[in-house]
């Protein structure tokens, strides 16, 4: 999944306005947001962090301004297609929440989530009497304490005339490394009709914390040679919602677009989800390895492109073996 690593980083108010079919909605269900970043000074202060993934047992506290009422929508993620979903095992390892708000006549109801030391998802349901269409826009991004930035991915569907069940996944870029305990806030400002621009404002506002799943790291200790350039393969971060690749890199060309795919002994394929990170340290997650498989192989599926509107070349660089017991 290349093509989202390429959105991460696009500014939206850069894309032009355009006529799309119906599919093409569709396909729009899940939007990647702009990654919001701090000022300039504070990305220096995150030079020394390191990564840390907590061994806890995930569990959550909701902050007493957030009503835990009875839900207005129950197995959120039941109305969403294996495609459209990051994590198929969300359900399996999320946190009950039950955080409830109403503003302006509609309620905003978060039902799960889940932090897995490097993403935070949720599942949230909206119960309004406004027409918003079949696939609509939600505006705020989650934000996480001690986050330099982050990029989000969301998607939201239509359940019935007044119902909407929603997915946000949120990949905070931490100044100091990934905290054990983690707050996390939402302030859905509005809700928006992708057709018809029909916006649904309202002042809904949600705290809460979440702790690290368990997860194991596995070494790697590689390196991908590529043109004066190299990458250094790090670890992998095992979690039963995720996997995460660590690697650095150092002189990489910019016409080289990265993509990365797993493959267990098993004869599974884990294509890469999403991908975090700065110009020399990056992080690349994939869904949850099966729990049989006892090893995987990294495979780069590299391109190089001459400029903007080439689709560029293949790269040939070998694959990487890793034992995982």
């Amino acid at each position: 999944m290349s093509e989202l690593n390429k959105f991460l980083m696009t500014d939206i108010e850069e894309i032009p306005e355009a006529d799309v079919s119906n599919f093409e909605k569709k396909e729009m269900k899940k939007r990647l947001l702009r990654p919001k970043t701090k000022p300039r000074w504070i990305k220096k202060m995150a030079i020394a962090a390191s990564i840390f993934i907590a061994a806890s047992a995930m569990t959550a506290i909701a902050f007493p301004s957030v009503a835990s009422q009875i839900p207005i929508l129950q197995n959120i993620v039941s109305h969403f297609d294996e495609d459209e979903l990051m994590f198929n095992h969300f359900s399996e390892v999320a946190q009950p929440l039950g955080l409830t708000e109403t503003s302006n006549g509609s309620t905003v109801s978060i039902e799960e989530a889940v932090y897995d030391g490097t993403s935070v998802t949720i599942s949230f349901a909206l119960r309004t009497e406004e027409n918003l269409g079949e696939f609509p826009l939600a505006s705020g991004l989650l934000e996480a304490s001690g986050a330099n930035g982050s990029g989000s991915s969301i998607a939201m569907n239509k359940v019935n005339d007044t119902t909407y069940a929603g997915m946000i996944t949120m990949a905070p870029d931490f100044l100091f490394g990934s905290p054990n305990t983690l707050k996390v806030s939402w302030e859905p400002e509005s809700f928006e009709d992708f057709d018809t621009q029909t916006k649904l404002v309202g002042d809904w506002s949600f705290d809460f914390k979440l702790k690290a799943l368990d997860s194991k790291a596995v070494k790697v200790g590689e390196t991908i040679p590529l043109e004066g350039g190299r990458y250094k393969l790090n670890e992998l971060l095992l979690t039963k919602l995720s996997t995460v690749l660590t690697l650095n890199k150092q002189d990489i060309d910019a016409a080289y677009v990265a993509n990365w795919q797993l493959e267990d002994n098993l004869g599974n394929t884990y294509p890469m989800q999403f991908g975090t990170g700065d110009p020399t340290n990056e992080q690349f997650t994939f869904e949850a390895l099966d729990p049989e498989a006892t090893s995987v192989i990294i495979k780069p599926q590299f391109t190089k492109a001459n400029h903007s509107n080439d689709e560029g070349k293949p790269v040939d660089l070998p694959p990487i073996t890793v034992k995982l017991q």
